[in-house]
């Protein structure tokens, strides 16, 4: 257990020396050596490097993104046996666009026709071409070109940021053109060149960025087209058919009814319901229509005769309805009354007579006064001179 922890514990203090010292190597391993800024100022490469900036065509400043001038770059790691070792180049064989030399992009054969073989040379690949300055995403794996006068050790050199040096010995490489892997370990500038047959080449200066999250892409027009699986993305144009009803979706279109356990379940609709519900200012509950708002007399009218139903705003009435009276003149007025006509009082007609009265139900009159209907005695013209007594003609 004690062995275990003390592994763990030397792992643990070899990567933080690794990282306090800028991290690891450019072919990625730990074989490089530190160098301090006196020891490589007595190997007389400080004021070529350094000052190399203008010729290389870096910017002042240190780049903090790609820009235009990105290395052509992986972020896997190359295998392991292309790892610390000088590899041979094939790159007469398969030419590349330019080849950057003298502060000029030359096209290879301007080049090859332009360089002098009797000095080291160094460059970094970039998309189309070699040039002595790039970007590089931290992580990064580029390759770096080497040009090697005659078969001879070669030593790398490379200045971080922090200003610490790193020395690398690559071994013997053949003359010609080889190349390394090299490793963006550290954020920053970093300055590059190798030694060969007590020879130095130019610098090659490596401006290592830090990528931001990043943040996930909204789907293109295509792309989202692409998810409907009834449209199709066409000449730049998303072409849709209009996609199936489901028998659920035409289930569900009619309000009487409903979708259970992959059946369609309905209700026959109930007229009166339906008319109710027709109306904005109606509500059907509990079986009955109930209103709000104004009052249609109409319609009120209508539905107070029950041979008759309100709807869509006319009154439709079942069997034969009455004609409604038509408009008749106004009745005149009643006529004035008769005067008042008294019934007869004979007892007053007879005793309003001079000599006479009324008596035992009949009028008794002396004298010559006159004669009523009041059944007094009369004068016969035809006999003698009667009395003026009272009394039944026919009495003896």
């Amino acid at each position: 257990m004690n062995n275990y922890v003390f592994a763990r514990f030397a792992m643990a203090f070899f990567l933080l020396a690794g990282l306090a010292l800028g991290g690891f190597d450019q072919s990625g391993g730990s074989g490089g050596m530190n160098l301090s800024m006196n020891d490589f100022r007595a190997l007389g490469l400080e004021s070529n490097t350094l000052s190399s900036v203008a010729d290389s065509g870096a910017p002042e400043a240190t780049a903090t993104d790609p820009g235009i001038d990105v290395a052509a770059y992986t972020n896997q790691a190359p295998a392991s046996m292309n790892l610390k070792q000088v590899l041979p180049s094939d790159i007469a064989g398969k030419p590349p666009m330019y080849m950057y030399y003298n502060g000029n992009y030359m096209a290879w054969n301007h080049f090859a026709a332009t360089f002098p073989g009797s000095q080291p040379g160094l460059w970094i690949e970039r998309a189309l071409g070699w040039s002595i300055y790039a970007t590089m995403p931290l992580g990064g794996w580029a390759r770096e070109l080497l040009y090697v006068p005659a078969a001879s050790p070669v030593t790398m050199y490379e200045v971080y940021p922090s200003g610490y040096v790193m020395s690398y010995d690559l071994g013997v490489a053949q003359s010609g053109y080889n190349y390394i892997w090299y490793y963006a370990d550290t954020p920053g500038r970093h300055y590059s060149l190798f030694t060969a047959g007590g020879s130095r080449s130019n610098p090659v200066v490596v401006d290592v960025y830090t990528l931001n999250p990043s943040r996930p892409k909204p789907p293109t027009p295509k792309e989202q087209c692409e998810q409907k699986p009834y449209c199709h993305w066409v000449n730049g144009q998303c072409l849709c058919t209009m996609p199936p009803i489901s028998e659920k979706e035409l289930c569900l279109q009619k309000s009487y009814c409903n979708w259970v356990n992959g059946h369609c379940y309905c209700t026959m609709p109930d007229p009166e319901k339906s008319q109710c519900e027709q109306n904005p200012l109606c509500d059907w509950v509990d079986g009955h229509c109930y209103c709000r708002g104004d009052i249609d007399p109409e319609k009120e009218s209508c539905e107070q005769n029950p041979q008759c139903s309100w709807s869509n705003g006319q009154c439709l009435c079942r069997g034969l309805n009455p004609p409604e009276p038509m408009p008749g003149p106004v009745p005149n007025p009643n006529p004035e009354p008769e005067p008042f006509n008294p019934a007869p009082n004979p007892v007053a007609e007879c005793e309003s007579n001079p000599g006479c009265q009324w008596s035992n139900g009949g009028c008794r009159c002396t004298g010559f006064g006159p004669v009523g209907d009041s059944g007094a005695i009369n004068p016969d013209p035809g006999g003698d001179f009667a009395l003026g007594l009272t009394g039944n003609p026919d009495a003896s």
